[in-house]
């Protein structure tokens, strides 16, 4: 049975009757006392012809009055009965959205910190993949299929200068050229100028290593101070249409207009976006949307200068020699069922009942083409109304559509979606929930909004808020870096085992 009773009915009309009766004993009282004995019954009669007058004209303003005085009473008794006899059910997690706004300080915090500001007066003084040093830490000439291998990078700059801080955005890949396989390694930033690169060698043969500097630490902080300065790098056109008239208006995450604006507002996780109201139509008549990019930067010229192609993507490790590796007889292959080389096999039964939905997340998607808005919705409204079961199979992607905007708009949708699924484990705790990193991408094309730097912090806020949470994860980032590619939509035989991995999560 459901407990939700709500009572609403005021009890007002009792309150006057009640206070005109006591106004009438005191004044009866005052008036009596100043009379002479003699006055008192005229005193008397008049007072019993103002109080009838008083109550016959409460009742005239409430001609309902005795009728809401018993529902009044019977619904107080019903709510007395109804909380006496019902259990109380445990709500969902209900986030305010100023406990929202807390979050996201803390995380931006914690970002900040993790890249503080690094000015520069020169391309010079930044860090050069030409002039850093690198040293194998206890060298073999052979090593054994599953060991570790231990790279010490000390950073310099153009002059040959040791750098004395960190936070260059470095990228580490280990291949096998003969079997066509990657894998990435893991960078440790001492912040100090110095790195350790740390590799698993899974395979025989020849392996070859790659240290690639993204961007200098200069750079790094430079996108990181560009991206949160402005909501303005995408422009978005809303189309409105009123029978066989459409008219076109700017629309934005953030719109600063003074025309009248139409918002389109998630209102549990308050989430909005902005188009400007068309004369003579209604909000309600935004049909479609498309974006472009706005010839906007917030980079200086000098910093500009660090994301030219000749800056980018430098090889650390140029002429590092190849290492040899042997099988060694340590180690025993765990049959996973795949089939070809490093491929994933998992075998799918495709008579059984297996449904699989896609659907495009909420505002902003960003898209040369036009697209319908009408099914748009947010992730969180999809998983609330799912009921979930040991069934269903969940699997949320964010990244690239938030790249060119301040980062607060991605930590806000991360912690709605947090909030949502736990919201769908308090209902159905069996549900399979994964979430998919994003990839990387070009590397060289329009750095400012869509630099991989941008992605890699996504990441890291995605752990940050997700690490609570009983999901798997897709390390799609994981996987390009390692099979060396930088395409927004990577190669068929990335994306295989991207689902291969979905398929292990679910079997």
């Amino acid at each position: 049975m459901d407990c939700v009773i709500s009572t609403g009915l005021s009890s007002s009309s009792l309150v006057l009757y009640l206070t005109a009766s006591s106004l009438q004993r005191s004044i009866s009282k005052k008036l009596i006392m100043k009379t002479s004995i003699t006055n008192r019954r005229s005193l008397l009669v008049l007072l019993f012809i103002l109080a009838s007058w008083i109550i016959f004209m409460v009742f005239q303003n409430s001609a309902e009055f005795w009728t809401a005085l018993k529902l009044s009473i019977s619904l107080h008794q019903w709510d007395f009965i109804m909380k006496s006899s019902c259990p109380k059910v445990p709500l969902s997690p209900v986030v305010s959205p100023a406990e929202t706004d807390l979050r996201i300080k803390e995380i931006m915090k914690k970002l900040d910190q993790l890249i503080p500001p690094r000015p520069f007066t020169h391309i010079t003084t930044t860090t050069s993949a030409a002039h850093s040093r690198t040293t194998i830490l206890n060298p073999r000439d052979t090593y054994c299929r599953g060991d570790q291998l231990d790279i010490l990078l000390e950073v310099r700059d153009h002059l040959g200068r040791k750098k004395e801080y960190g936070g260059d955005f470095l990228r580490a890949r280990m291949s096998s050229p003969a079997l066509n396989a990657g894998a990435s390694g893991k960078v440790t930033d001492f912040n100090n100028g110095t790195y350790l690169v740390s590799f698993t060698v899974f395979w025989a043969g020849q392996v070859s290593l790659s240290l690639l500097l993204i961007h200098p630490s200069e750079g790094a902080s430079a996108l990181w101070r560009a991206r949160n300065q402005g909501y303005d790098k995408v422009i978005f056109t809303g189309r409105f249409a009123n029978g066989s008239t459409h008219v076109s208006t700017d629309c934005a995450v953030v719109l600063n207009s003074s025309s009248e604006l139409c918002q389109y507002l998630d209102a549990q996780d308050q989430e909005a976006f902005y188009c400007v109201r068309p004369q003579h139509m209604p909000c309600a008549a935004l049909t479609h949307m498309q974006s472009k990019n706005k010839e906007v930067s917030y980079l200086n010229k000098q910093e500009r200068m660090l994301f030219e192609r000749s800056n980018m993507g430098r090889e650390i490790m140029e002429n590092f020699n190849t290492i040899n590796v042997s099988n060694c007889n340590t180690l025993k292959s765990v049959d996973l069922h795949e089939f070809g080389k490093l491929q994933r096999q998992l075998v799918v039964d495709l008579d059984r009942n297996i449904i699989i939905q896609w659907q495009k997340h909420g505002y902003p998607l960003i898209g040369s083409l036009t697209y319908s808005v009408k099914e748009i919705e947010y992730i969180a409204r999809a998983i609330d109304i799912t009921g979930g079961d040991k069934n269903t199979v969940i699997v949320i992607s964010l990244g690239q559509h938030f790249r060119p905007f301040p980062i607060d708009v991605f930590i806000r949708r991360a912690i709605n979606v947090h909030k949502a699924v736990q919201r769908l484990f308090l209902r159905s705790p069996d549900t399979v929930v994964i979430i998919k990193a994003e990839n990387t991408r070009e590397m060289y094309t329009d750095v400012e909004r869509f630099s991989d730097f941008h992605g890699y912090i996504q990441n890291l806020v995605m752990k940050d808020i997700f690490h609570d949470l009983n999901v798997g994860i897709i390390d799609a980032w994981d996987i390009t870096i390692a099979y060396g590619t930088n395409n927004v939509h990577p190669p068929v035989s990335v994306v295989r085992n991207q689902i291969n991995i979905l398929l292990n999560y679910i079997c």
